[in-house]
């Protein structure tokens, strides 16, 4: 295998409401475990989404530019959420913020 093409297994998107934005699934999700079950010590939850994708053969750079255009154009909304990927290479994870 050549040095730039680097086998990704897998990629993890996982995205949440940013800190200054309601979350109104996360206020109903924390009043629920309060009021229902008792929870105590909860200052907020948030609810987010978490999206796999398998990933096929191919130069890590395009692999990455590729997914990278997926979040942009579909995946996470930039206005109310920020997004995490973590990248699986055989077993060795690389996350990337925003």
């Amino acid at each position: 295998m050549k040095k730039s093409q680097i086998k990704l297994t897998k990629a993890r998107v996982m995205t949440r409401p940013k800190a200054n934005t309601l979350d109104p699934q996360g206020v109903v999700v924390k009043g629920e475990l309060e009021r229902s079950l008792g929870i105590k010590y909860l200052k907020k939850v948030s609810v987010g989404r978490y999206i796999e994708i398998l990933l096929e053969d191919g130069p890590e750079e395009d692999v990455k530019k590729n997914i990278q255009e997926a979040i942009d154009k579909l995946l996470y909304n930039e206005i109310i959420e920020d997004y995490e990927v973590i990248y699986e290479e055989g077993g060795l994870r690389n996350s990337i913020y925003k």
